[in-house]
């Protein structure tokens, strides 16, 4: 056993190890305006994905899961949970709210808003950008295609 060939702890590998320079732990995206929804010089980020027609249907039917209980189906801030007691969140129509780019909408669900509390543990980042491009597109502005608007998700 002692003249077998081993690797000890602490000395050279006898493998070449190469990692390539843009080498990022699973899950772990390290440009801030895609990870935090903000720009560094300030204000917030525009979406840094491409999303597809598709994928506005898978948008609609994570919006209905995890906002529409609070936000409403249309984003006026009347969703069901408003009879039961919880407080009326601002509607998406606000003017002040229409403006802002799809980071606001990102930064809001990853880090919480007011009393909302963060989704940044139960939503992964690509859908939360996707639930934002889908406020953005289908609530706020009227670009939302005609298959989406009528579909019915579950």
């Amino acid at each position: 056993m002692w003249d077998q060939p081993k690797v000890k702890a602490f000395r050279e590998s006898p493998l070449p190890l190469a990692f390539p320079e843009d080498r990022v732990a699973l899950g772990e995206n390290l440009d801030q305006a895609v990870r935090l929804g903000l720009k560094p010089e300030g204000g917030f980020a525009e979406n840094p994905y491409a999303f597809t027609e598709a994928d506005l249907l898978r948008g609609k039917a994570l919006y209905q899961s995890f906002c529409a209980i609070c936000h409403g189906v249309r984003g006026e801030g009347d969703g069901r949970a408003i009879p039961l007691g919880v407080p009326k969140p601002r509607s998406y129509h606000d003017p002040a709210v229409r403006e802002e780019p799809e980071g606001y909408f990102y930064f809001a669900a990853t880090n919480g808003f007011g009393r909302m509390l963060p989704y940044k543990s139960r939503i992964p980042e690509r859908e939360r950008w996707l639930i934002a491009h889908y406020i953005k597109r289908c609530l706020l502005s009227e670009a939302c295609p005609e298959e989406v608007m009528h579909a019915e998700v579950h």
